[in-house]
């Protein structure tokens, strides 16, 4: 039986090029030519003049993309990648960045990112790759890297904060800490039974903490609560995340609350990403017109009348009035409960010039004031029926325990009823279903080829850079078979 020959000892007579080493249809080759492409003046001017060296962004950039198409999401893995792994040699171009160096560049450069991003939106619509026929958005959860147990109310902060610029380092230096020492922390007192158990386990870990660092681990709590506090200062928290103050607490798709961030997305028909953020809220209401601004940044003017689908998580009255003045036909969807009477809002006739609504009985119902929906965060127009008292049909048209009608009108109701009315067609629907068969797969290519079900950094602007990394994917991919051609 022959084997193969083999030649473990032999050098090369000449050294080989790494790109000899590399497929010819390597995904390396587009990343190389798009991160090349970019305008680095900015990071010219910042590290002329003397001193050590610096990385050129360009490798870290190049690493931290093929990463994300590789699913190699650690620093550490990629410093090691750029030594052992040919791909990530020729990226690195044959140097070796350290993993902080990494990871600090990932943190460090969320603008370089984006721009990486919008740069390949810019070549793809270049060369005839986008199809704007119809654009779909959509937001999902991804967890925080933070833990629910590192979760401090305000007045147990202000505490925590007192402790750690006064006693923290005393108390370090103690065998033991006594429970009677916690009575004598500036606001303990006050504190209800459950805060003052989170007060004490804060402060034990920190103590312990000290103890094994060292006196140098001080200043890092004190930053960390301190950034805690301008959280809840800037955003009238009443609790945050001492891990990553950043993040919110939500629910995920299998109803579980945790801490996590909102990832938005705009693709176009063929599911290349346009636009994408990640935001601090639960819902996706307020994110319609971020998206749409977003997009037009990226790609330039929008087409006319250009047809774009939300899910029933964008759906609020404003937001139609945002489409309507960017001439997008939005399709948003929205289920509204039948009405079994006819003496619903939707019924009732309004006379513009008096301001007034008339009911079915001819009732009429007239205008009393402003008030605000503590629920729906708006301020509402109040209409009250005059003619009430002896109605006949007041049973069927008002709960009312006063036997008064009365209805609210919110800003943009007739956007809305227009909405719901165009959205119950035919054509609508058939549109709508667009939506689900472009941006659902990429979010599933995200979570389930990236595996990024969880981001790795802290704070909004260090998971915005990361998130924007994970929209190299298969698209790419194919977009490089395109350049071939």
């Amino acid at each position: 039986m022959a084997y193969i020959q083999s030649f473990k000892e032999q050098t090369w007579l000449l050294p080989p090029s790494i790109e000899d080493l590399i497929s010819e249809d390597h995904v390396c080759f587009l990343i190389d030519s798009l991160v090349d492409a970019l305008d680095y003046s900015a990071f010219d001017i910042k590290y002329s003049g003397a001193g050590h060296p610096a990385y050129h962004p360009r490798v870290p950039l190049k690493l931290l993309i093929m990463g994300v198409l590789d699913r190699v999401r650690s620093s550490r893995r990629l410093a090691r990648n750029a030594r052992e792994n040919v791909v990530y040699m020729y990226l690195s171009e044959k140097l070796s960045p350290d993993f902080r160096t990494i990871s600090d560049f990932r943190k460090n450069n969320a603008e370089l990112v984006k721009e990486a991003f919008k740069h390949t939106v810019t070549l793809a619509r270049e060369e005839g790759l986008l199809d704007l026929s119809h654009l779909s958005t959509d937001g999902t959860k991804i967890k925080a890297k933070a833990a629910n147990k590192r979760i401090l109310r305000k007045d147990e902060l202000a505490v925590l904060l007192e402790f750690v610029e006064g006693e923290l380092e005393e108390w370090a230096r103690q065998d033991a800490v006594e429970d009677k020492q916690f009575g004598d922390l500036r606001g303990y007192d006050q504190l209800k039974d459950k805060s003052k158990r989170s007060v004490q386990k804060a402060a034990q870990h920190y103590v312990k903490q000290m103890k094994e660092k060292g006196a140098s681990c001080k200043s890092e709590i004190d930053n960390r609560l301190k950034t805690a506090q301008q959280e809840v200062d800037a955003c009238e928290l009443e609790k945050v995340s001492t891990t990553d103050p950043g993040s919110r607490f939500m629910m995920n798709k299998k109803g579980k609350i945790e801490l996590a961030y909102n990832p938005q997305l705009t693709v176009d028909r063929n599911g290349f990403v346009l636009a994408n953020d990640v935001c601090q809220d639960s819902f996706d209401t307020d994110q319609l017109q971020p998206q749409v601004l977003q997009t037009e940044s990226n790609i330039g003017i929008l087409p006319a009348h250009v047809q774009w689908s939300f899910d029933a998580g964008y759906y609020e009255s404003g937001n139609r009035k945002i489409l309507s003045d960017k001439t997008i036909d939005g399709y948003v969807y929205c289920q509204e409960k039948e009405e079994e009477t006819p003496y619903d809002k939707k019924y009732l006739l309004y006379d513009a010039a008096k301001d007034e609504y008339l009911c079915p009985a001819k009732g009429r119902v007239i205008f009393v004031g402003k008030a605000y929906d503590k629920l729906k965060q708006k301020t509402a127009r109040i209409y009250k029926g005059i003619q009430c008292a002896n109605c006949e049909t007041k049973k069927e048209c008002t709960k009312s325990r006063t036997g008064f009608r009365r209805i609210k009108v919110f800003p943009y109701e007739n956007e809305r009823n227009a909405m719901i009315a165009k959205m119950g067609t035919a054509k609508a629907k058939a549109i709508y279903k667009v939506r689900q068969q472009k941006v659902e797969p990429v979010f599933g290519d995200i979570k389930g080829n990236k595996g990024i079900t969880e981001f790795l950094t802290r704070g909004i602007k260090s998971v915005r850079s990361e998130f924007n990394l994970s929209m190299y994917g298969e698209k790419h991919k194919e977009d490089m078979d395109y350049f071939k051609r």
